[in-house]
């Protein structure tokens, strides 16, 4: 079975530059996150789709812009914490956690 040609490109997140096939105008997009290896889960990226045309030089015809729509993860649950990193438990295990 062949695979359709890309007509969308990927700006910003994990799979920023990727080349993809989307099927539709308006809306969200769940992109495959390319693993490093196949011991890595499968997941993938939430992308926002543009009216935003890009040249790429591999095609005369432009992409469709998707742009990254998932929210950077925190670097640690610390981060997250209600109240801060003052008012978190240390009891968590984070690098940031005082002694209480």
């Amino acid at each position: 079975m062949n695979r359709p040609a890309p007509n969308a490109i990927c700006l910003g997140g994990p799979c920023h530059g990727m080349l993809t096939h989307i099927d539709q105008d308006i809306g969200t997009v769940t992109v495959p996150v390319p693993r490093r290896s196949p011991e890595e889960p499968e997941t993938g990226a939430r992308y926002r789709i543009t009216r935003e045309r890009v040249h790429h030089p591999c095609c005369a015809a432009p992409f469709i812009a998707l742009h990254w729509a998932d929210p950077p993860a925190p670097a640690c649950r610390c981060e997250s914490w209600p109240g801060g990193l003052d008012d978190r438990p240390a009891a968590r295990g984070c690098a940031h956690a005082r002694p209480e």
